[in-house]
């Protein structure tokens, strides 16, 4: 099946306190329940469950289950959900836990096993004045742009060579003053690894970048600094600037620049920005496409972006959907919500229907699509170069952009390695007796899987550009004026 729609939803689960659990929401239920919709439904199963792997798969789900029998609130069976989800290694494999707030003010579940560091903002504000104390550059006082998180990043009292992130205020009512929500080496000043906790208390480690007095953690976006330095009027505008999901600027008369951080925005959206600058796409000879930190969306967004990279047309991979009845049956109610929200144009749509159609003549198999190609009028002189930036961030359909990319020979991939979540794909909800926990799996497998598979690892740059460079526009644009390229062109 074509792969019409790609949503992604990685590391956002949500929490709800302590509470009692009836049925049909008691854990073991839950969990008997979630594994049975994973092995009818999940397009990966086959390669997942193998007759050598299956062996630690039925240890792991009894073991889970006798657990379960002690589960007795939500927030301690969804930490079993996550468990047997991490079996699988694939983040298009999503539990999440709904908040089921009556509305009633209650007192937050306390946090186990997070640091906790005594702090108050006169302290940390006392910390940073000393000026007896050579300081790190990213030490200083920082919020989120909507102010939903402060932090006081400090040298951290444990570790001579570590920094520390305590909270000194949040709106998350379970991030409370005084936890740890990140650590990192103080080793290089501008950027380096971070562990770092989400707003489900889910360690990562990313990457830290700084410029000035604004950071940014993976793909989490930017903190601004507010003491003992504060954020200056430009580089608030820097942050407003990439709020925004599509950006075009034209960096000099040689190079043109086009953000896209999600393609989730609407496939018109694209379109129009494509349009609007036309006439400045088809007069600059090199084109950076930045894509980094996008997760996904669909793949029809980018459809006016092919012909900007276009050299012989591109070549979709053959798939397989997993025809269960659950799976069909989202897929019909998807096309009947693209319908009523005027997602795509009729023809697509009529298409993508049909399609589902003969994938449901072959019931409970992997149903094999061939890919399909994408056929393009014409190669534009103009771009004549064409980089796309990406990082570990770029999921999904983000990834797929990848994949065409690699099959221009005017396009270039810059940066670092994609995510590696893209095996797997058509993200849909299963539906569960109880309504508290969701659960979203994949429902088609990519035919790249038969010989390349790229989940954990993703796709590579062409270019690699060191994560410690602070600019990576710059060192695009710096790429194509070196004597080398100047000599290749």
């Amino acid at each position: 099946m074509r792969t019409y729609l790609l949503g992604l939803f990685i590391g956002f689960p949500f929490f709800t306190i302590a509470q009692s659990v009836t049925p049909p929401c008691d854990c073991p239920s839950v969990l008997q329940q979630v594994s049975r919709k994973v092995a009818d439904n999940y397009a990966g199963w086959t390669d997942k469950v193998t007759a050598k792997t299956k062996p630690a798969h039925d240890h792991l789900l009894d073991s889970l289950q006798r657990q379960a029998t002690n589960a007795t609130t939500d927030a301690a069976c969804f930490q079993l959900l996550k468990a047997y989800k991490a079996f699988f290694r694939d983040g298009h494999f999503q539990v999440e836990l709904r908040s089921t707030s009556t509305g009633s003010v209650s007192t937050p579940a306390p946090v186990a096993g997070i640091r906790t560091i005594p702090l108050s903002e006169e302290q940390a504000q006392h910390l940073l004045r000393d000026s007896a104390k050579k300081h790190h550059p990213v030490e200083g006082i920082w919020e989120t742009p909507e102010r939903s998180y402060k932090l006081a990043i400090i040298p951290d009292p444990q570790s001579a060579d570590s920094l520390v992130g305590v909270v000194l205020a949040s709106t998350n009512p379970r991030w409370t003053p005084g936890l740890v929500k990140l650590k990192l080496a103080t080793s290089n000043p501008a950027a380096g690894q971070v562990l770092y906790r989400n707003a489900a208390f889910d360690e990562e480690s990313l990457r830290l970048a700084q410029t000035g007095n604004l950071f940014r953690i993976g793909g989490y976006g930017y903190w601004l600094r507010r003491f003992p330095q504060t954020v200056t009027d430009d580089e608030l505008q820097t942050v407003a600037r990439q709020a925004a999901p599509i950006e075009f600027r034209q960096l000099n008369p040689q190079v043109a620049y086009l953000r896209v951080t999600s393609f989730n925005v609407p496939k018109s959206q694209v379109d129009s920005m494509v349009r609007v600058h036309q006439s400045a796409l088809r007069q600059t000879p090199t084109l950076i496409i930045d894509i980094r930190d996008n997760g996904g969306g669909s793949n029809s967004s980018f459809a006016s972006l092919l012909p900007l990279m276009n050299t012989n047309n591109f070549q979709d991979t053959h798939t397989y959907t997993r025809t269960s009845p659950d799976n069909i049956a989202a897929e019909e109610a998807m096309i009947s919500r693209a319908r009523a929200g005027h997602w795509d144009t009729d023809s697509v749509l009529n298409a993508w229907a049909a399609e589902v159609a003969r994938a449901k003549a072959h019931p409970n198999q992997l149903y094999r699509t061939e890919g399909e190609r994408i056929t393009i009028d014409s190669v534009l002189t103009n771009p004549a170069r064409v980089a796309v930036l990406m990082n570990a961030n770029c999921y999904s359909s983000a990834e797929y952009f990848a994949f065409y990319a690699k099959q221009s020979r005017k396009a270039k991939l810059f940066g670092q390695h994609t995510g590696g979540v893209m095996d797997y794909g058509n993200v849909r909800n299963q539906v569960l007796d109880c309504p508290r926990f969701v659960v979203r799996l994949p429902t088609t497998r990519s035919g790249w899987v038969d010989t390349a598979p790229i989940d954990n690892k993703g796709f590579l740059p062409d270019v690699v550009i060191p994560a410690t460079e602070p600019d990576w526009v710059d060192y695009v644009v710096r790429y194509y004026q070196s004597p080398a390229e100047q000599t290749r062109r």
